[in-house]
């Protein structure tokens, strides 16, 4: 069983009572408490990276049309090369 505690010099103060009497011989593994992540910015890099793998095949094909539709496209003749 885990238990949650803060630490003040050599002791750790837990959150709650062990269910163990006083003298009990114990073993014990500390590790630092697991921080949950900060939401990232609306809109920002990261904010779009955690929706890869969960829009629908529908979903992901009308955010593709919008941007053939709407985004600049290279013009490869420019460049003196076929299309890639």
């Amino acid at each position: 069983m885990g238990y949650k505690g803060t630490v003040k010099g050599k002791v750790i103060e837990l959150d709650e009572p062990l269910p163990y009497p006083d003298g009990t011989r114990v073993e014990v593994t500390v590790q630092p408490e697991v921080q949950p992540e900060k939401k990232p910015r609306k809109n920002s890099p990261q904010a779009l990276l955690q929706l890869a793998g969960t829009l629908t095949e529908e979903e992901a094909e009308a955010i593709m049309k919008v941007v053939r539709e709407h985004v600049r496209k290279i013009d490869w003749e420019m460049w003196g090369q076929d299309e890639p």
